[in-house]
């Protein structure tokens, strides 16, 4: 089960007056949970950037709220500026080991697609996380997506086709898509240009067999 652990202190603004946290280098966040007063707290923002950077959703993080002993939790709401993309305010839930949690877990594609490296398919990516619930320990850091099955063009990976361990569930739709197999898109032109070469010839066939009825039935 892996950890990170990351600092932060007790905070004792809120509301309009949080711009100060942020002006002295702090982002302001809260940690609460089930068995735990909702507690406002701030940490230093380059070290909190560098932890998310790293954590995402699925990663427990050790929060050490100043000398007290460090709380296991999971970022929750990560709010960003819109167009600096700065780091605003986050929610730590807290983890309790013996409940099951949720978290996006990534997808991370392995092997190679036999349609794409024998046949020059096209791999189109679907999902990039799925959605599970588990206890803590149990949370898987990755997703693996083999890919060697994938043999012909159309052909699919979906949530339905995913292996996880029996302790993780899967919530997310099973009919989604991870990764699917296009033909070329040359082949699809020709295809198509077959299509509409033969829908021109067939009623010139027909009528070429209709004028020569009538000509015989005239002798």
């Amino acid at each position: 089960m892996e950890q990170i652990e990351l600092k932060a202190e007790p905070r004792s603004f809120s509301g309009r007056h949080v711009k100060r946290v942020r002006a002295e280098g702090y982002v302001p966040a809260i940690l609460y949970g089930s068995q735990i007063e909702a507690t406002p707290i701030q940490i230093e923002g380059i070290s909190l950037q560098k932890v998310l950077s790293k954590a995402g959703g699925n990663t427990l993080i050790a929060l050490q709220i100043g000398k007290k002993k460090p709380v296991l939790t999971l970022a929750r709401e990560i709010q960003r500026d819109i167009i600096r993309q700065n780091i605003l305010h986050v929610d730590f839930l807290q983890v309790v080991m013996t409940e099951k949690i949720t978290a996006e877990v990534p997808l991370v594609l392995t092997g190679e697609a036999p349609a794409v490296a024998k046949r020059g398919g096209i791999l189109v990516h679907g999902l990039n996380t799925v959605e599970v619930q588990c206890l803590p320990a149990d949370l898987p850091s990755s997703v693996e997506v083999d890919l060697s099955s994938l043999a012909e063009f159309n052909d699919m990976m979906t949530v339905a086709d995913l292996q996880v361990p029996s302790a993780v569930v899967i919530l997310s739709e099973p009919e989604s898509v991870i990764a699917r197999i296009e033909a070329p898109r040359l082949l699809e032109e020709e295809e198509e240009a077959v299509v509409e070469a033969e829908a021109l010839v067939e009623p010139e066939r027909v009528g070429r067999r209709e004028e020569e009825e009538e000509a015989e039935g005239a002798e």
